[in-house]
């Protein structure tokens, strides 16, 4: 079953906002001025091909439970964490970095010392189903006090 993360409305601004701003201003740049091949170069990459990279990621967050894995799929990026490796998993705010476009989270943990925080649109029917294809994963209902 497929996820897609839930998208805060701040961090969509700062996401968009700051994209088409950087996008902008370099196409601006980059037609009001003459510039040598390298400012050209690093404008290109820097204005126009990094701000494409975060929207990319942006259109492609999401996550798919099957009956072996969960796979994290964000951009150009992909994580597989098999189920039997997943020991716990917790409703949480933390603000790290982690393929979620929320702060509404869920964390897991697997492995003896790996976690991962993502931000399904619906946490609740999310760890239901997390939990009802491996009994055995235990979920910790106390959570991560606010930032």
């Amino acid at each position: 079953m497929k996820f897609n993360s839930k998208k805060d409305w701040w961090l969509t601004l700062i996401i968009w906002g700051g994209a088409l701003f950087a996008i902008g201003s370099g196409i601006y740049g980059l037609v009001e001025k003459p510039a040598d091949l390298l400012i050209i170069l690093l404008v290109i990459f820097g204005a126009i091909m990094v701000p494409l990279f975060m929207l990319w990621m942006w259109f492609t967050t999401y996550y798919i439970l099957n009956e072996e894995n969960l796979i994290i799929k964000y951009g150009p990026f992909k994580s597989t964490i098999p189920l039997q490796s997943i020991n716990t998993v917790k409703k949480t705010n933390n603000p790290l970095s982690s393929p979620a476009l929320s702060l509404k989270r869920v964390e897991i943990f697997y492995d003896k010392y790996n976690s991962v925080f993502i931000s399904p649109v619906d946490r609740d029917e999310f760890i239901a189903l997390l939990c009802k294809r491996f009994p055995q994963i235990e979920y910790s209902k106390t959570k991560t006090p606010k930032a």
